[in-house]
């Protein structure tokens, strides 16, 4: 119950640190080791790394790149209305979520609701013939991503949190959603070999 209740780490205060000083908030990291060198914040860095994943996503989209045989618009089309609530959700936890007094059981509804959201779009992949295992674990990546990297933005953004800490945070996250996405769907694949 810890470790899930730290991805929301409590009441944020924003920090003024500058970019690339070291600092220690004692933010409490649940998968990776601390490893000093990354306890900063480094813009730089940061921006070129989510530059490269809105590129390389953009590429994917232009140019119909496969993953897995799958085109990304043949992953999103036949759920974008999940994808489209989880996000909002995101939005939601930091917008008023966070705002809440003693707003730990709402916090914890929202969290259930984007996994839920990730579940009902490996079922409804799993019903769309030529979904396979890697599709779910892509699935997985691309929940990551669109939750996760959206969380970690907005920590880094607005709450001046550590590189270290938003690695940690989007490691940890991407691990439930893996297990949702890529669990779930392939046990519902593993299921409709055997009948």
């Amino acid at each position: 119950m810890i470790s899930q209740l730290a991805a929301y780490s409590g009441k944020y205060i924003p920090s003024s640190q500058p970019v690339g000083r070291m600092f220690s908030l004692g933010d409490k990291l649940d998968v990776i080791p601390r490893i000093p060198a990354l306890e900063i914040r480094n813009d730089f860095l940061f921006f070129i790394i989510l530059f490269s994943l809105v590129l390389i996503f953009s590429l994917l989209t232009v140019f119909k790149i496969k993953i897995f045989g799958k085109t990304l618009e043949e992953y999103l089309k036949p759920i974008w209305y999940f994808v489209l609530v989880s996000i909002l959700v995101v939005f939601w936890q930091y917008v008023f979520g966070l705002k809440i007094e003693d707003g730990l059981l709402p916090l914890r509804i929202s969290q259930w609701v984007w996994e839920l959201m990730i579940a009902l779009s490996a079922y409804k992949l799993s019903k769309i013939p030529g979904f396979s295992y890697p599709n779910m674990f892509f699935l997985g990546v691309l929940y990551s991503l669109i939750i996760h990297g959206l969380k970690v933005t907005i920590r880094y953004l607005f709450y001046a949190k550590s590189f270290m800490y938003c690695l940690d945070r989007f490691v940890y996250g991407s691990l439930i959603v893996m297990a949702v996405a890529f669990g779930l769907g392939g046990a519902i694949l593993l299921s409709k070999k055997k009948k």
